[in-house]
């Protein structure tokens, strides 16, 4: 057996310095509000809707104000996506101002706290040096700092993992019923973060089972009760998901459908994920170092790794399972096979030269990576708040139509940059078109002609239209309505430049336009058709 390690309260110097470096690497570009990435801007959005909420408190009207809102600035997940993230975005934006910025650091909130857990938990079952080392390889990780560059969600609910796993953990190890309520809670928040983090319950299942206590904890009182905390403070979140996360569910949960499949395809999905491990997700120094380290565990029978293994394999069965893959999907599962590139040195450190070797073979590696980082390209598209700016400047009612991809951007710095919150931000794919994010036999056309797209801005009294020069949208309607801007019933008022490295927004242009035969406000509702969500709201307009 091994002797269990005592952890210090006080951390040592190291850590700090790997917090600071962490901070560091995440803040690349910090007041850059350039940077982007899709979905980023929905949840950025959902912060400041959050916010706003918190300081209307419309406790009598949820449901209208949400909808109204949503109207006003199209561009929300909320129900959509969890609220737990929006919600700490919002306590930073409240604080410091409802700036990019301001949301970027309630992030970095995440991931220290994250990776503070990260250290306890690898110290407790190893010692500080490992933990350190694990540590830093996973901070490090080009794929990982990435994430810290825009508002998503991937790092805020990985660190509420590992928060959730060093509790969880903990129990096991003292057997006392504080640890497990810290887990409950710990856990509700993970899956209020994100739905798809559910599945840690798996790996804690499978732990309990591995080491012959399950039915010694199904019996305990306090194991009951946090459950059914659990139960009771997930139930409305799974209540919201089955109400506007149908066709996202039935996207994302797998099975063929009783159709027969390839061995070939069979193939690409057991694959997957492996391979995106080994050619996206580590660095090859790291991948070489955690096989190495897993041989060593097995060589040295160490039951010690058997947690971390486990969340692996949970990782990879789960997210191997849905329909919908991504490699950003499976990030739960790094910091684990950092841990098995860090024990190379643990297993032999006993041993001066393969010691020496190792020391800076690990050096090189986290040399390397931060290089690797250094040289890895953010995301950016410029001109989306110029000419947020340049509409409150010059339009002559507070409505503006947008046509274009990257409306969420767009919706975002019009909220942020309208003091008064007095400005309507129409869409161009929710007004001209629908469609969902992941199948196009969602998509719908609701206006067919001239008189359609005239119509449309009539009605809501438009006076300014802005529209990205080329259509990305995916729906052939909105070429057609990009050749009406160029008739008589429209004077071009300004073109700005996009640079971008996106491949959407590569060489476009922002054209604003003046609808010149705007009236007044006709329009008794708002329609707005929302497949994703599988809804069609009708918002009053008066």
């Amino acid at each position: 057996m091994y002797k269990k390690n005592k952890l210090s309260t006080q951390y040592p110097v190291s850590l700090w310095l790997a917090l600071f470096l962490i901070a560091f690497l995440l803040l690349r570009g910090l007041g850059n509000d350039s940077l982007g990435y899709p979905d980023a801007d929905r949840i950025l959005m959902d912060g400041v809707f959050v916010h706003d909420f918190l300081r209307d408190m419309p406790l009598l009207h949820i449901y209208d104000y949400t909808i109204h809102y949503f109207a006003q600035y199209p561009a929300l997940s909320i129900g959509y996506r969890p609220p737990f993230f929006p919600l700490i975005e919002a306590i930073f934006n409240g604080t410091l101002g409802v700036t990019m910025s301001s949301s970027r650091l309630a992030l970095v909130a995440f991931v220290l706290l994250g990776a503070v857990a990260w250290y306890r938990l690898v110290c407790r079952i190893f010692d500080a040096n490992t933990a350190l080392l694990s540590l830093l390889l996973y901070a490090t990780t080009p794929f990982v700092v990435q994430w810290g560059w825009y508002t998503m969600a991937e790092l805020p609910v990985l660190s509420m993992s590992l928060m959730t796993a060093y509790y969880y953990y903990r129990y096991t190890e003292t057997d006392q019923a504080r640890y497990f309520y810290a887990m409950s809670i710990l856990f509700v928040l993970t899956v209020w973060t994100k739905q798809t983090a559910v599945f840690i319950a798996i790996w804690f299942v499978l732990y309990a089972l591995f080491n012959g206590q399950l039915i010694a904890y199904l019996k305990r009182k306090e194991v009951w009760l946090g459950l059914l905390l659990m139960l009771v403070l997930l139930t409305p979140l799974a209540m919201i998901t089955l109400w506007l996360g149908k066709k996202n569910i039935s996207q994302s949960i797998g099975g063929a459908g009783g159709k027969v499949v390839s061995a070939h395809y069979i193939w690409h999905v057991l694959s997957f994920y492996f391979k995106k491990l080994y050619f996206k997700q580590l660095t090859q120094p790291v991948f070489f170092f955690s096989m190495l380290g897993m041989g060593l565990s097995v060589f040295y029978r160490d039951k010690r790794v058997h947690y971390f293994f486990l969340g692996i394999l949970s990782t990879y069965v789960f997210f191997t399972y849905l329909n919908a893959r991504d490699a950003r999907y499976t990030l739960f599962w790094l910091p684990a096979f950092c841990l098995f590139a860090a024990l190379p040195f643990y297993y032999l450190k006993k041993y001066p030269w393969p010691r020496y070797i190792l020391s800076a073979l690990l050096v090189l590696t986290l040399s390397y990576q931060l290089y690797r980082v250094t040289e890895k390209s953010a995301m950016y598209a410029t001109g989306y708040d110029v000419a947020a700016q340049y509409v409150l400047e010059h339009s002559l009612v507070p409505m503006v139509f947008f046509d274009g991809f990257n409306n969420g951007y767009f919706t975002y710095f019009m909220r942020t940059l309208d003091a008064q919150h007095r400005y309507f931000v129409l869409r161009g794919d929710k007004l001209l078109s629908s469609s969902s994010v992941f199948s196009k036999s969602s998509q719908a056309v609701h206006a067919h002609n001239t008189e359609d797209f005239r119509k449309v801005l009539v009605q809501y009294g438009v006076d300014l239209v802005v529209a990205e020069s080329r259509n990305e949208v995916g729906i052939a309607i909105h070429d057609d309505f990009r050749a009406y801007l160029k008739t008589s019933d429209f004077e071009l008022l300004t073109a700005i430049p996009v640079d971008s490295n996106r491949s959407q927004l590569k060489n476009q242009q922002l054209l604003i336009y003046r609808f010149l035969q705007r009236q007044p406000l006709s329009a008794d509702y708002l329609e707005l058709h929302l497949p994703i969500v599988g809804q069609v709201l009708k918002v009053p307009m008066r």
